[in-house]
């Protein structure tokens, strides 16, 4: 993956996900304002609780919900950096509009306008091309050296938590990923899944997958997870969102928009990556499980092997 060191999230436009410059999503404001007094902590508190529809609640709607005064909401979006409240009503709702768009919203913009064999299939692959060349000068490198040092950490136990497709490419990473190392888990629907995080610890780490949508039982498990003391991770296409704020390090894939439905490979293409990551930083470790694993393939008799002389 060829990613440039000097470009990071902070430079993705929300929708179509091109080069342009954004502002701050809210939760990374909200993560970067430090020395805040206790009023400012109850209202950077009712922010994160009241979000989304917080965009839509004028200056007067989150006074009277915060028994906070005009002025010290004004003063604490100024101090979150946006210009005045008005700065901060218009960004914010630019902000969820281009981050809880559904499939409803969007149609397919690729048309199949020759008769040649393959030509909407060879329009298709132009366009995932391009998505995958946007990810190259997107994706952060930094945070992605440190989230396989995280993943890549043996002692400490990894569970995976994700829903609909996402989940679907972290089963595959799950698969592949018990070549490299041990202690990890692949949690199930919710209803098992305290079944499985009853044996983590503040010394776990939890990686979520998230595409398009916000399901409420992957932000229950990330909060849980946060409570229990351990380091969080995020892989997400959404530049910002709810899942954030449960997110110790959030790594942002990019994926465009002119699909209905947004293609997956830019994600699974960081996920592949981090597996290589994995076998790199602990070679011998991948190298004594791969035989493991193998030896019990053939044993099982689940593949058809060659003959033997």
């Amino acid at each position: 993956m060829k990613t440039d060191p000097e470009r990071t999230s902070d430079e993705v436009e929300g929708v179509d996900m091109d080069d342009k410059e954004i502002e701050r999503p809210l939760f990374e404001r909200i993560q970067r304002t430090e020395d805040m007094t206790p009023t400012e902590r109850r209202l950077a508190d009712f922010f994160a609780d009241a979000y989304p529809g917080l965009a839509f609640k004028n200056l007067e709607e989150i006074c009277a919900d915060t028994q906070a005064s005009t002025a010290t909401v004004t003063r604490f979006v100024r101090k979150l950096g946006y210009k005045n409240f008005r700065d901060f009503s218009k960004l914010l709702q630019q902000e969820v509009a281009c981050n809880f768009d559904s499939p409803l919203q969007r149609s397919s913009a690729l048309e199949n306008g020759s008769v040649a064999p393959g030509s909407l299939l060879y329009k298709h692959l132009v366009g995932v091309q391009d998505d995958i060349e946007q990810a190259s000068r997107i994706v952060d490198a930094k945070k992605f050296e440190k989230i396989a040092d995280l993943i890549a950490d043996s002692r400490r136990s990894l569970f995976l938590n994700s829903s609909a497709t996402g989940k679907d490419l972290l089963h595959y990473f799950y698969l592949l990923g018990k070549y490299h190392r041990p202690n990890m888990f692949f949690l199930p629907g919710i209803d098992m899944v305290p079944h499985e995080l009853v044996d983590a610890t503040d010394n776990s780490v939890l990686l979520t997958t998230n595409f398009d949508r916000y399901p409420v039982h992957v932000q229950a498990v990330m909060r849980t997870f946060k409570e229990l003391g351990g380091e969080t991770i995020l892989i997400t296409n959404r530049q910002a969102g709810i899942l954030r704020r449960h997110a110790d390090h959030v790594l942002l894939v990019p994926s465009s928009s002119r699909f209905r439905f947004k293609s997956r490979a830019p994600m699974l293409i960081v996920l592949e990556s981090l597996l290589t990551a994995l076998e790199l930083r602990r070679p011998k470790q991948v190298q004594q499980r791969t035989e493991k694993m193998e030896k019990l393939i053939e044993s099982l008799q689940i593949v058809i092997r060659p003959e033997k002389g």
